[in-house]
């Protein structure tokens, strides 16, 4: 985690080498910021307050210096930190893709680059389950608008 010095800038020139320490910056403030924005009832759309929490948790956990969480995970805590962050933002933007949001190219692009920061610092495998996280996120959000409606018509 030494390689991603969020909040000190990325290295400059950009290069495609150093691409993680971008994609994590940009993660860091933009789905914090979003995720504040939504869970406080701004940028309302269906499950935006629900999609909001996840999203600004999974920012707030990409950031590396949370010690006591760091120490809580064990070894190796400062990764698997920066992957439930990435978990998390993507099981919210799972829950987007459950809505009539699901066409919005925001949506699509903050998951491409979840994925992509999964997958430089995992294999293929932290990409599978960063999927799996999409899917899930996907079906809960489906489950809850599903239950949603159904309150509504029994009331």
């Amino acid at each position: 985690m030494s390689d991603l010095l969020f909040p000190t800038l990325p290295p400059w020139p950009p290069s495609w080498s150093k691409r993680q320490a971008y994609l994590h910056w940009w993660l860091c403030i933009f789905m914090t910021g979003v995720g504040a924005l939504k869970a406080a009832g701004f940028l309302r759309h269906d499950l935006s307050q629900i999609v909001g929490v996840l999203e600004f948790l999974g920012g707030a956990l990409l950031l590396p210096r949370w010690s006591h969480i760091i120490k809580f995970l064990g070894k190796g805590g400062a990764e698997l930190s920066l992957r439930m962050g990435c978990w998390f933002i993507l099981a919210g933007l799972g829950m987007i893709v459950s809505t009539r949001k699901r066409k919005s190219p925001v949506c699509w692009s903050q998951t491409v680059l979840c994925l992509e920061l999964l997958r430089i610092r995992g294999g293929n495998s932290a990409f599978g389950i960063g999927v799996v996280m999409l899917l899930a996120g996907t079906l809960a959000g489906f489950f809850l608008q599903t239950f949603k409606d159904f309150k509504a018509k029994s009331v």
